[in-house]
């Protein structure tokens, strides 16, 4: 236990990475966005007027709408091609006698620049605007023919004969509340945030099993009478406060992350968060720095060099930090055989118990969490029969 404390400023970044990391996530994901300046050029190039029975159009008042509502979302709109606009729309000549023709489909021609995904948000606005006005002007149509015909038609029933109704339900079947997918893609970024606890963590440990080779004391330490069990569950031991810190700290950044856009923001996703997801976090978070350590201590005790295990070292640091981000784009206990044998890789079992409690699977994300906690048990004890001592003072640098 010495020996990890040792390191004070190592230890130091096991607590802070996650307390920092986390609420800057939160922050990035709602606020940022927000901020980044995008220009919206409206372009009007028709200049005209038409009607449709008692209903007027215009190419201003279509350009004027959508560069009021454009700049309600956030977004700065000019009427004038301009080379700092990433965004243009241009509404051409004819545009509105097509608009308001029965024969015609009326086109507009929208240019993008490529390299941020705000634009993309901006183009998607813009789209959406634009399918409103399409509706309205469909509307006069449909209202104008039917009065034309002498007939009572309702517009909903000729633009949209098949309504489309979806209803939302949890893995167990019950109907999804207000805010449930919200709340799970902030359960996909809090199993995405278990790479920030581990990586630290997982690191210190590795290093403070290098670094009784590269000290020498490794040699003293095994000219005494301890037995190969006590080493390794002396270690164990070390590891598992190290993951009580890593544990709590995560927790304590998962609630800043629900609470950052609240304060920068006024956005309020911290009715999002759940005790049952901060209790598994936790867990996951110990677990995964015990199961960084008993994937280490095979590799270290049995590398025949002190660089070799370094750098057997990183890559398992590695291989969680790349589990953890593959969670935040797809369900890990979903995938079809071959690839379902990445569930049995343990920080995948993890990242999956934090997104299934926040599904609602509680016994599902228990699971996983056990079987990743007796293979780190299991590693470990096969370690005490690794134990080579003379292999590792003799160890090469």
């Amino acid at each position: 236990v010495k020996e990890m404390l040792r390191d004070k400023k190592t230890l130091l970044m096991v607590i802070l990475t996650p307390i920092v990391t986390l609420p800057f996530m939160g922050v990035v994901l709602v606020y940022l966005p927000a901020v980044q300046e995008v220009v919206i050029a409206v372009i009007d190039e028709d200049l005209s007027e038409a009607s449709i029975g008692n209903f007027s159009v215009s190419s201003q008042s279509i350009a004027l709408f959508l560069r009021d509502y454009l700049t309600h979302f956030g977004f700065l709109t000019t009427s004038e091609e301009t080379e700092v606009a990433q965004v243009i729309l241009k509404i051409p000549v004819g545009f509105v006698a097509n608009l308001t023709s029965y024969e015609h489909q009326a086109s507009v021609i929208l240019v993008k620049r490529l390299g941020s995904p705000r634009v993309d948000q901006a183009v998607a606005y813009v789209e959406l605007l634009l399918n409103h006005i399409s509706r309205i002007v469909s509307e006069a149509k449909v209202y104008n023919l039917g009065k034309l015909a002498n007939l009572t038609v309702k517009t909903e029933a000729v633009l949209n004969p098949i309504a489309l109704r979806t209803v939302a339900l949890t893995p167990a079947g019950r109907p999804a509340e207000a805010g449930e997918e919200l709340r799970l893609y902030l359960s996909r970024m809090l199993a995405v945030s278990l790479a920030f606890v581990t990586t630290p963590a997982a690191s210190y440990i590795a290093d403070s099993l290098v670094g009784e080779k590269e000290r020498k004391t490794l040699e003293k330490l095994l000219s005494t009478p301890i037995s190969r069990t006590s080493f390794i569950l002396g270690k164990s031991l070390a590891a598992s406060l190290v993951g009580l810190v890593g544990g709590a700290s995560s927790v304590v950044g998962a609630v800043l992350l629900y609470l950052a856009p609240t304060v920068v923001h006024s956005t309020n996703v911290a009715k999002y968060v759940s005790p049952e997801v901060l209790v598994v976090l936790f867990c996951s978070s110990y677990t995964s720095i015990l199961v960084s350590l008993s994937i280490s201590l095979p590799i270290v005790l049995r590398s025949p060099s002190i660089r070799a295990a370094s750098i057997s070292s990183a890559s398992v640091i590695g291989i969680a930090s790349v589990t953890y981000l593959a969670s935040l784009f797809v369900n890990l206990d979903e995938l079809r055989v071959p690839m379902s044998i990445l569930l049995a890789i343990p920080y995948a079992s993890l990242a999956s118990a934090v997104i299934r409690t926040s599904l609602g699977e509680l016994l599902r994300a228990v699971a996983y969490l056990t079987y990743s906690l007796v293979f780190s048990i299991v590693l470990i004890l096969a370690s005490t029969k690794l134990l080579d001592p003379e292999k590792m003072v003799i160890s090469r640098v």
